[in-house]
């Protein structure tokens, strides 16, 4: 399996509703997208005080690599990140083997 992690960082002109269609946006792939076995996103809500300034996560659970590529190229999530492209400052991507 493959875990997915997205971290973004809004850009300070990006309002609540903004941020709450991103999620939504991303959220709706879960159910499109074959090769998912879970996707969460939301916001930063840790009391430590070691979010850098990023507003929002995303994880993804994929079955293997080849799910993570048809996810990546999928007109669906093309659609999504295009919608939100233009409010996002900063974003940090790991993925990691499970």
């Amino acid at each position: 399996m493959i875990q997915h992690l997205v971290l973004f960082k809004w850009k300070p002109a990006t309002t609540t509703a903004d941020q709450a269609a991103a999620c939504a946006a991303l959220a709706a792939l879960r159910d499109t997208i074959p090769g998912i076995i879970a996707l969460t996103v939301g916001a930063q809500n840790s009391p430590e005080g070691k979010g850098k300034g990023f507003h929002t996560g995303l994880t993804v659970t994929f079955l293997d690599a080849a799910a993570r590529e048809a996810y990546q190229s999928h007109p669906a999530h093309q659609q999504a990140v295009a919608g939100f492209r233009a409010h996002v400052e900063d974003v940090i991507v790991l993925d990691y083997a499970y």
